[in-house]
Order: structure tokens, then sequence, then C-alpha cells
């Protein structure tokens, strides 16, 4: 089981979102309405914010490249501040810009922020 602060730093936002129904709709010709099928729930989403804050450009692409490798992992268990969050799997990853920009320079660091979601199985 992994922790979330080992694996995107320590500057990190971490909640899980509600379930959503997921529903098919069908209608049928010469009726007036439509019927729905209760296809249940697609899991909880898992929303992930946070900043990587490194000394060097290089440094910082190279964190966004270990953490783009979580978007291909199979399904596994986390922790964050003692919750326990299962069969978790991530993706999409996205840097999110700010005035155009993904890398911000600082004295003495480099830092991007990011927004990772992950989806319950369970």
């Amino acid at each position: 089981m992994a922790d979330l602060n080992t694996i995107f730093g320590s500057e990190l936002k971490v909640g899980l979102q509600p379930r959503n129904a997921d529903r098919q709709y069908v209608g049928f010709p010469g009726a007036h309405g439509v019927t729905s099928m209760h296809l249940g729930t697609r899991g909880r989403q898992l929303v992930i914010t946070g900043t990587i804050r490194t000394a060097t450009r290089a440094l910082c692409q190279a964190a966004v490249n270990a953490i783009e490798l979580y978007t291909w992992a199979d399904a596994a268990d986390y922790t964050y501040k003692g919750e326990i969050y299962s069969n978790i799997v991530f993706g999409p990853f996205r840097l999110i810009p700010d005035r155009g920009k993904f890398f911000h320079f600082t004295a003495g660091s480099v830092f991007c922020q990011f927004v990772m979601y992950g989806r319950s199985q369970v």
C-alpha cells in the first residue's frame, strides 16, 4: 500500500467525489416517454490536486514523468493521512497552466501544479 505523499509530494489536497448513478435511456417510436435501465455506479472519483516543487526544471519534469507512469498501473490501495483508498486506478493526469505556462521559476525552485484523477473500482 503506497502513500500518496510518496508519489505526489507533500503539497496535496485529496478528496472523493460522491458516486453517480449510471443509467441507459431508451425511447420507443410511437410511445410518449422513455424507459431507463439502472446500471449501478462506476466507483467514486478520487481527485488529487497539488504542487510539484523541485530545485531545477529537469527534476520537475522527472517528477512529472514518474507520476505519469501511475496512469498505466493496475488497481492498488493507497493511503493519505490515515485514510485508505481501495482499488484505485489513475488517469488522467494534467498539469494546470497559469498565464500560459506550466513550469514556474522562483528564487531557488521550480514548481508546477497538477490534478490527477483516480477511480475506485469498488
